[in-house]
């Protein structure tokens, strides 16, 4: 598009309709990356759709984890509240939600970051049944937990994210998972914490697609959201995009030279499949 053009078409708009709200879920520590994508991703989807909906503004929430994001949603007491959260039956039925898989699935590759007294034993192993002898961490609220369980793995969980890679690097819990596209960045920010480190010989993959959730109240909203990300798709820049937050950290963990260990996701089994024509595929 001409840029002048779109220059008079922004104007245009904002001269035509009033700026709607979008609060998003905001990071939990000032060196948490995850949600960084998140923003931009929603910023590209408002930007592609302006012409038919008009300006925006977003805005960070206050801190929170998922159980009080879920809550928030549901009550919808904060202006335009979107979170991306790993969907599950239930929070489909309660909640509104943009049917795409904003992380493209990748995030259900989990690299471990691993204490020091694991850390050799971990590379030995290449079954479910000598995983699951490893204690675990993660978030409240966290899908990750369930899904683990379900499996027989010992899950604990900690309410500060920044603690989760402080209770790996000193022997409190065998195995912290994260995503393959989260990784990099993690170890990069949380590299001065003594002893952290990373495993590098093996996967464990359950299917995680990630949406975008808000009340189902915003019906608007929901539509303009599905309309920009399947323009940005359409038109290349969701791809763009994701591999700009991405890539660095999926080259970085290796993928193809990693032990894969499999395990299925129970939470979505009756969950409409179309979103899997947009995973990723290693």
């Amino acid at each position: 598009m001409n840029k002048f053009l779109f220059l008079f078409i922004l104007f245009f708009a904002s001269q035509s309709f009033s700026v709607t709200i979008f609060t998003y879920m905001s990071k939990e520590d000032e060196k948490d990356t995850r949600k960084d994508y998140n923003v931009a991703l929603l910023k590209l989807a408002l930007d592609k759709t302006i012409p038919e909906y008009g300006p925006y503004k977003l805005v960070p929430s206050p801190k929170m984890n998922y159980l009080r994001a879920d809550k928030i949603a549901l009550k919808n007491n904060v202006k335009n509240f979107v979170y991306k959260a790993a969907i599950r039956e239930d929070l489909v039925s309660k909640l509104g939600y943009v049917p795409f898989p904003v992380d493209r699935g990748i995030v259900g590759y989990r690299v471990f970051f691993v204490s020091p007294k694991a850390k050799e034993a971990l590379k030995k192993v290449t079954t479910l049944k000598e995983l699951k002898k490893f204690t675990i961490v993660q978030g409240i609220g966290w899908l990750d937990t369930q899904i683990l369980r379900h499996h027989g793995f010992n899950v604990f969980e900690g309410s500060n994210y920044k603690g989760l890679f402080g209770m790996v690097a000193k022997n409190r819990i065998d195995l912290f998972p994260r995503g393959a596209n989260e990784l990099l960045n993690e170890y990069k920010a949380y590299k001065k914490i003594k002893n952290l480190d990373f495993d590098r010989s093996l996967i464990l993959y359950y299917p995680l697609p990630r949406f975008f959730f808000m009340n189902k109240k915003n019906k608007k909203s929901l539509e303009r959201l599905q309309k920009g990300i399947s323009i940005a798709y359409k038109d290349g820049s969701f791809v763009e995009l994701w591999n700009k937050y991405y890539k660095k950290s999926i080259d970085f963990v290796n993928l193809k030279k990693r032990k894969i260990i499999r395990i299925d996701n129970p939470y979505i089994k009756n969950i409409d499949s179309s979103y899997k024509k947009y995973i990723y595929q290693p």
